[in-house]
């Protein structure tokens, strides 16, 4: 098994496992824009994606982190946008591998926290999250204007 940061050499797996996180989110299937929309944050430096590789060499997950700020803190942190398990790797423990590699990578690069949002009904990625030491946030309420 291996990770690593993507690169556009990369773009190839990084985007059909983008667009099936997508679907699997119920947006309509885009390869095309998923690809467009990797390309520009992989070279604009507006992301940074990583992807988990398997023993046989196929790329089976990928995330997708965006540094942002606190304000309160005054320190940067990662926020995990997205995160996603090819459904032929599912329960193999792939997720916890790489959530443990990225909270690893944020530590040393000197992020104060590393975010993540995940579904009401994704229960069982609550229960990874949990184990892996992430609380429920009690205090804060998310709220979204639609524009």
């Amino acid at each position: 098994m291996k990770i690593f940061q993507c690169t556009p050499e990369h773009l190839l797996p990084a985007s059909d496992l983008f667009n099936k996180y997508r679907m699997f989110y119920e947006q309509p299937s885009d390869l095309a824009g998923a690809t467009a929309f990797l390309k520009a944050n992989i070279s604009e430096n507006r992301s940074l994606v990583f992807l988990l590789q398997d023993d046989d060499g196929q790329v089976v997950a990928f995330s997708q982190l965006y540094a942002t700020y606190c304000s309160t803190s005054m320190k940067p942190f990662l926020y995990l946008s997205d995160l996603f398990v090819d459904s032929s790797a599912r329960r193999k423990g792939y997720a916890k591998v790489l959530i443990s590699y990225l909270i690893e990578h944020a530590k040393e690069q000197g992020y104060q926290r590393l975010t993540l949002e995940t579904a009401t009904t994704n229960t069982s990625a609550q229960r990874l999250y949990t184990s892996l030491g992430y609380e429920r946030d009690q205090v804060f309420l998310t709220y979204h204007r639609i524009l």
